[in-house]
């Protein structure tokens, strides 16, 4: 009986094989549509920014208009993970690089670019308690732009954390790879550096 069925199969395989279409029909939806950006690793812009009007914690207003003209650094941060680095020593924090906010760097880039006008910086802390960057920064002496906004956070930058660079038009960065935040603001200062 198994032989018969066998048989039967290895007759029938090929006719069905044979009627099977070459390949997917030309209206078909590749089945992958759904996969996020690939990761990137040169500085490339694709999604427009949508528009949005918000204030700092400092009481400046920021809308999307404020963003157009220079590269723009944003930089997504928590108040926990901030204190937590903080309390580790120089040598602990280095070897964290990527997993932590490296806010001492980030004033450094601030401080070095604030009167630049083909480069800002902006932060959004992400934290669900409004007050705690606030706190923060009052605490620590650092004086970037902060966002204190994570409904404002997800709708502009969904999936993402840590860095995102918004070039002169507007549009949003792919993906980094692995990417450190020095590799972030080399790269951002030398896209700035390059005639338009």
């Amino acid at each position: 009986m198994i032989a018969v069925f066998r048989a039967v199969l290895v007759l029938i395989a090929p006719v069905a094989l044979a009627q099977q279409p070459s390949g997917p029909p030309a209206n078909a939806r590749s089945p992958f549509v759904s996969m996020p950006v690939r990761a990137s690793d040169s500085l490339r812009f694709g999604a427009q920014l949508p528009q949005f009007e918000t204030r700092d914690i400092r009481g400046r207003v920021w809308r999307s208009e404020d963003l157009l003209g220079k590269f723009t650094f944003i930089y997504l941060w928590g108040t926990f993970a901030a204190r937590e680095t903080d309390k580790l020593d120089p040598h602990a924090r280095e070897s964290l690089r990527g997993l932590l906010p490296d806010l001492p760097e980030l004033q450094r880039f601030y401080d070095e670019v604030k009167d630049s006008s083909n480069i800002q910086v902006l932060t959004f802390c992400g934290d669900y308690d409004y007050t705690h960057a606030p706190e923060y920064i009052q605490q620590t002496g650092y004086t970037f732009p902060v966002i204190a906004d994570w409904v404002l956070l997800r709708k502009l930058f969904p999936g993402r954390w840590n860095y995102v660079v918004i070039d002169p038009e507007g549009r949003l960065s792919d993906p980094f790879r692995d990417w450190t935040l020095g590799r972030v603001l080399f790269e951002v200062e030398r896209a700035a550096a390059r005639p338009r």
